[in-house]
């Protein structure tokens, strides 16, 4: 809105550059300064409302329009006096003085109040109403005191009051320099409004016998109407003519002139330009035939078709930059997308910087094998040393052992280490034939170093521990990074604009019968679709799962499926998110009994989906039985589950939770994990089995036994996992067992082929059935008794079927979807 940089370079500071002399940064630096100063819209609007009136004597317009420009553009409040007082002067040289004399009194009013501490823009409107009031009664003072010139004065203050709220919404937009990307409601009614009353400056220019601002307000509504649609154009119309009829009272045909006109123009709005035009003719037309062809007729159709020709000639990059401002157009959209875009990815940038930094953090804190080596090589160098400073100084062959016979005497003496080491530091160790041949005090030596021993195991211990604190420290740090990295992936998936998508989908709803609160379309990727519906009651999700996902599935054309529900406080409705349903589906049942029959078993279970198409069930055996070893294995499963949730690698979440249990306490506390990963999509299956039993997989009277030899979490700092892969079929069975389960039968010889018999015996499919029938045989076989905590978890592989067949309604088409970008 502000005069063109270049242009104004152009024009004015390229001659005077050759004139002065001046060199690139000073020309920049006067250019500046000089866009800074002459803002040209603020400035013509200041002249044509200066001389601005309405009701032939009222003008409320130029107080409120300094008192604002004071406020938002300080710097430029000189000149916009200026031409405010030069606007009013080119009506008569009376009404100039008047404004001067009440743009004069308000600068006096706003210096007191700056004075008091209220100088902000709040009180603006007050300090505007004050000065006019104040104007108004020293010059009905001069002039008398008739009733009807009293009546305009306070009509005169109340305008002037009420306008300067409105210029505070409208003018911001032509004085502060900021990207916007749109313009709320009332700042779009408020624009109206300043232009409304800026046109109302031209009411006495014309052009032969056609008036300049009815031509101008009709080329405004055909603009936004073209632009905004039927509300924006017939609002437009509204407040141009209400304005233009105050300032004339003969025009007060204009309101419902340019209301209807503008009405029909934006109706017509998806004929473009000619569509929006014919439908203002139209508007134009129906009404002026009131006058009966008289020429007041002929003049307003000749000043309409002057600016449907300059509605024709203007650009389209005009029309597309107003559509960017305006709410609810494609332009607005698109430029809340960049904005979103950019916003996207300033926050992906951000994540992948702390990214680099945790996976820089997670390199830091890896062990270097040169630095163990130099560090285990520096323990022992400090053994040798306390036991040489303990043992040898003194002696008559020091300097023969350490200066002549370094090295063979160090050697011995490692040597030595290694026979305590081995005989341990309280029994009594004889003093090896090689080494009582070098030293003469080699009993003395070996009791040292028998002393010295137990705390250099303290340090190497403590020295351990230290490490693999720092190797968990770093593999956490590299799992924060890799779950960022998914992060900032996700944050990088384009959303689109996918209003009529969601329009289409509401009116099929509708079309069902269903009352709908509103549509949100979160991804409409195949296979990946998110949907949120907000439903106007909470119970509402029979609802969904009945009507909503069998129309949805229609129209997509894949399977959808029902989340889950929200409710949020305070809300009387409820949100239902609705996506792609998987290929695959399980369903698990457990079983579970405590040692001799009591309440608290050392087992723990856990089944979930992941959100990420994948799902988990994951099985743990604490040691011992009782409270403590159900603490060991749920603190594990709650560990793992937070994990995985997290998005985290199954195989780093398992290693952490390893870590974690091993660091914890100095207890000999351990846990087993049966844990087993399979892809919704593909029925691929992926089991970890980490000091558990064996697994069976039923599949039809076939069952295959799934075993590893990984030792329990918690025992060792680093486990080597060896997952077992298989490719699922639908119906088959996952059974996980605890080792309560699996040694119950003493006296089978082989053990595994016993319960792959027993398994194979079973013929209920449901998981839930099939785990109470297994627990129950392996406790009657036993003979009733539980000497072990006993845990069964059994899952199904089903391919998904939906709960209700699709509902496919006439006229209802397949949606379209736009490709996505990443």
């Amino acid at each position: 809105m502000q005069i063109s940089a270049q242009k104004m370079k152009q024009v004015f500071i390229r001659p005077i550059g050759k004139w002065t002399g001046w060199d690139g940064k000073r020309q920049k630096r006067f250019l500046n300064r000089l866009s800074r100063m002459w803002n040209v819209p603020v400035l013509v609007f200041a002249f044509l409302l200066g001389r601005a009136t309405i009701l032939d004597s009222v003008s409320p317009f130029a107080v409120a329009y300094l008192a604002v420009i004071f406020y938002l553009a300080r710097k430029q409040w000189p000149l916009v006096f200026s031409s405010l007082i030069a606007g009013a002067a080119t009506l008569d040289l009376m009404h100039a003085a008047k404004i001067s004399g009440f743009l004069a009194l308000f600068m006096v009013i706003q210096k007191v109040v700056s004075w008091t501490g209220k100088g902000q823009i709040n009180y603006a409107p007050f300090v505007v109403g004050s000065s006019s009031a104040a104007g108004h009664l020293i010059y009905l003072w001069t002039e008398g005191w008739p009733q009807y010139k009293g009546l305009l004065a306070g009509v005169d203050v109340l305008l002037s009051f009420i306008l300067t709220f409105i210029f505070v919404h409208s003018l911001p937009i032509f004085t502060v320099k900021k990207r916007r990307i749109s313009l709320r409601h009332e700042e779009v009614v408020c624009l109206v409004i300043l232009i409304g009353s800026v046109m109302t400056g031209m009411m006495d220019w014309k052009i032969g016998d056609l008036s300049v601002v009815h031509i101008f307000s009709r080329y405004l509504i055909l603009t936004l109407a073209l632009v905004g649609g039927a509300m924006l154009g017939s609002s437009m119309g509204v407040v141009t003519g209400l304005i233009l009829s105050l300032s004339d009272t003969k025009a007060m045909l204009q309101i419902s002139l340019l209301a209807f006109a503008g009405l029909l123009a934006g109706l017509f709005k998806e004929g473009r330009r000619l569509g929006v035009a014919i439908g203002f003719m139209l508007g134009s037309a129906i009404l002026t035939l009131y006058d009966g062809g008289t020429p007041a007729m002929w003049m307003s159709l000749q000043e309409s078709l002057i600016a449907i020709l300059f509605f024709m000639m203007t650009p389209d990059r005009i029309f597309k930059a107003v559509s960017r401002f305006v709410p609810g157009t494609l332009e607005n959209q698109t430029a809340h997308q960049d904005y979103i875009r950019r916003l996207r990815d300033v926050t992906a940038a951000k994540v992948e910087h702390f990214m680099e930094l945790f996976q820089e953090l997670a390199f830091s804190f890896r062990e270097d094998s040169v630095k163990k080596r130099r560090e285990d090589e520096s323990q022992i160098h400090l053994f040798v040393s306390e036991v040489m400073n303990r043992s040898c100084i003194g002696c008559a062959r020091y300097q023969h052992c350490w200066e002549e016979n370094v090295m063979k005497t160090y050697q011995g003496m490692t040597d030595l280490m290694a026979l305590v080491e081995t005989e341990g530091t309280t029994s009594a160790v004889a003093v090896p034939p090689s080494w009582e041949s070098h030293c003469i005090r080699g009993e003395k030596v070996l009791r040292t170093i028998q002393e010295q021993y137990t705390s250099y195991e303290q340090s190497i211990f403590w020295m351990e521990k230290m490490k693999e604190s720092r190797r968990l420290v770093s593999d956490q740090l590299a799992g924060m990074a890799e779950v960022m990295a998914k992060l900032a992936r996700e944050i990088r998936h384009e959303t689109q604009v996918l209003s009529a998508q969601e329009e289409q989908i509401h009116e099929a709803l509708e079309e069902l019968g269903l009352t709908i609160g509103r549509v949100d379309i979160i991804n409409l990727e195949e296979g990946k679709v998110e949907i949120e519906v907000v439903m106007p009651h909470r119970d509402a999700l029979d609802e969904c799962k009945k009507l909503v996902a069998p129309m949805l599935t229609e129209i997509l054309g894949e399977p959808i499926s029902v989340y889950r529900k929200v409710v949020k406080d305070g809300s009387p409705g409820a949100v239902i998110t609705l996506g792609s349903a998987q290929r695959y589906e399980l369903k698990t049942g457990a079983a579970t009994a405590a040692k001799g029959g009591g309440f608290v078993s050392g087992d723990s279970y856990c089944y979930m989906n992941l959100g990420t198409g994948k799902y988990a069930v994951a099985l743990s055996d604490g040691m011992g039985n009782g409270l403590r070893a159900q603490e060991e294995s749920s603190a594990a499963l709650k560990l793992l589950r937070r994990l995985l949730h997290a998005g985290m690698d199954e195989d780093r979440a398992v290693d952490m939770v390893n870590s974690i249990l091993s660091l914890r306490s100095t207890d000999e506390i351990f846990a087993t994990i049966d844990l087993a990963m399979v892809d919704l999509n593909t029925a691929q299956g992926r089991f970890m089995k980490i000091g558990s039993t064996p697994g069976f997989i039923k599949r039809g009277k076939e069952v295959i036994m799934l075993s590893a030899s990984n030792p329990p979490i918690g025992i060792l700092n680093e486990i080597e996992i060896e997952p077992v892969e298989m490719k699922l079929e639908p119906g088959d069975l996952i059974i996980m067992v605890t080792d309560g389960i699996y040694d119950a039968p003493r006296h089978a010889a082989n053990k595994e082929a016993y319960m792959s018999r027993m398994i194979a015996e079973i013929d209920t499919k449901d998981p839930q059935d099939f785990a109470d029938c297994l627990l129950e045989r392996v406790v009657r076989d036993h003979g009733g008794q539980i000497e072990d905590d006993m845990t069964v978890v059994v899952s199904k592989v089903e391919r998904h079927v939906p709960e209700w067949s699709t509902i496919r309604l006439p006229g209802v088409s397949r949606l379209e979807r736009s490709e996505a970008i990443v």
